[in-house]
């Protein structure tokens, strides 16, 4: 319309700005255009079209797009067409005309906001030498990431501002960025007190960059040690002991944290080191044969608690399962709903997926339609919800929640399982490598009669997965206008949980050692 439109102008100016207002979003720039072509060529025409522009859009919204195309001429002609004072704009206005063009760019691009557009036009208007506005500019309104990419050619430049983020970025709390920051420019002190502060797991870094320092030998111990603690209580026994081996010199600490992570081939390596051997290590009942011991006791007694873990939830939650397809409406609706006379005796329950309609609510809420209840009753109500989402939380033993939570539970026990694989695996190597036979044998058939027990639970508990869209989910109001509130909501959220699909843990073969025998 608007290439047709064109070509008419002189009797559809009217219709040419209209097209451009109703783009979507309105582009009140090209509408802007149109009226500073006609203010170059017919000033009558151009009143017109400011009028109509102005009675299309907000008056304020165009003085400021008017300002924004650097046309003063223009901004100047829709202003008079709004209710402004003209002493709010023609100071201003005048102040922009008397600047050069550039700072007068600056200026216009500074009052609407456009912070990095009018960092550019100040560049652009300053000289070379002359760089502590800019940089104020840039801390001001944070306008680091495009004064990188302004001065991006410009080295000298480019690691002024560098080190103005990297301070901004420090105090930001975003510790790892700025300590990537630092170490760009060989502020290397700086950096390993960022890396420290960003995460223990960067100690390699926080340690390269105080060793690229000239620091003292005990100041580097100190802030060794205080890492390697920290690794420690975060359990990251790997890289711990790695820190008392590298840097603190202290071996029989570091095979004791290789021992504690099950890392026995690291603290082996310890023991035979060309730099500093500690043979003592492999002396009977020493660092290493300890760990061994330590390692096997911790490990077979989480196996043999998950085990009795496994044997006591997947027989309950086959006998809730059973209860539930017996009497679903009793699993459902509890002890509450024995001896109660006035439940019609044609209530439909589907097993497998119980409806939440007013059905199973009826006794606790009277039947309450969509409608506002009393302030007295609202509160009632919301004590129930909590009290019940309590008991859903908890799993109380007994309740219809009780499944739900042994279901998850034995979802976390299955991923807990396959997390110690590698664990269970490096311990029975280790065992194997110190002729420890008996316990590697031990260890090695719990390990897979629990694996096991876990792929059955795996069977039972998730069955077959639901294809996608086999169900739709429930609907929260029924044909009577019911919608479940208080504590009966929890319990429709809980069956409407029950009914969806649910992706069972990921459980893999264990792979017995070889050498072991069957």
């Amino acid at each position: 319309m608007l290439a047709v439109l064109t070509h008419r102008q002189s009797t559809n100016l009217q219709n040419i700005i209209t097209a451009h207002l109703c783009k979507s979003p309105p582009a009140l720039d090209d509408g802007l255009i149109v009226v500073a072509a006609l203010m170059a060529t017919s000033e009558s025409m151009a009143e017109k079209a400011v009028e109509h522009i102005c009675f299309l859009a907000d008056v304020n919204k165009l003085y400021d797009h008017a300002l924004g195309l650097y046309n003063l001429d223009l901004a100047l002609l829709v202003a008079q067409q709004s209710q402004k004072d003209p002493r709010e704009y023609l100071p201003f206005l005048q102040k922009l005309q008397e600047m050069p063009l550039l700072r007068r760019q600056f200026a216009i691009d500074d009052h609407l906001g456009r912070h990095a557009k009018a960092l550019t036009s100040l560049h652009d208007s300053s000289p070379a030498d002359e760089t502590a506005e800019i940089d104020a500019y840039i801390v001001k309104h944070s306008l680091y990431q495009p004064a990188l990419t302004l001065y991006r050619y410009t080295p000298a430049r480019l690691a002024a501002i560098t080190h103005l983020y990297a301070q901004y970025l420090e105090a930001k709390s975003q510790y790892h960025a700025a300590a990537l920051a630092y170490e760009s420019l060989n502020h290397y002190a700086e950096a390993s007190h960022c890396y420290h502060l960003a995460s223990p797991s960067y100690w390699r870094e926080s340690l390269f960059c105080l060793c690229m320092t000239s620091i003292t030998p005990s100041t580097l111990q100190s802030v060794a040690q205080s890492l390697a603690d920290s690794l420690t209580e975060m359990k990251s026994y790997f890289d711990a002991a790695t820190i008392y081996a590298t840097y603190l010199g202290a071996p029989t600490t570091a095979a004791r944290l290789f021992c504690k992570g099950n890392y026995f081939a690291a603290a082996f390596e310890l023991a035979t080191s060309p730099i500093k051997p500690c043979p003592e290590l492999l002396e009977p009942n020493g660092v290493i044969d300890t760990g061994l011991t330590d390692a096997l006791g911790a490990t077979t007694e989480l196996l043999a608690e998950c085990k009795g873990q496994l044997n006591a939830q997947v027989p309950r939650i086959r006998e809730l399962r059973e209860r539930a397809l017996a009497d679903p409406l009793a699993f459902y609706e509890g002890e509450a709903s024995k001896g109660d006379a006035d439940i019609p005796d044609d209530i439909s329950v589907a097993a497998s997926r119980v409806s939440t309609s007013a059905s199973l609510f009826t006794r606790y809420t009277g039947r309450q339609s969509l409608g506002t209840a009393a302030t007295g009753a609202s509160r009632m109500t919301s004590k129930n919800r909590r009290r019940e989402e309590r008991k859903r939380a908890r799993g109380k033993k007994g309740s219809v929640y009780e499944e739900e939570y042994l279901v998850a539970s034995v979802g976390r026990l299955i991923e807990r399982v396959e997390s110690t694989r590698e664990e269970v695996q490096r311990l029975v190597e280790g065992l194997v490598r110190r002729g420890m036979r008996e316990g590697a044998l031990a260890v090695e058939a719990l390990a897979a009669d629990v694996v096991q027990l876990c792929k059955e639970a795996v069977k039972e508990v998730y069955g077959e997965e639901k294809k996608e869209g086999a169900e739709g989910p429930e609907e929260e109001v029924d044909e009577n206008g019911y919608r479940p509130i208080g504590g009966d909501a929890v319990l429709a959220e809980s069956m409407e949980a029950r009914s969806r699909a649910k992706v069972a843990p990921t459980i893999g073969d264990f792979k017995k050692l070889s050498l072991l025998g069957v």
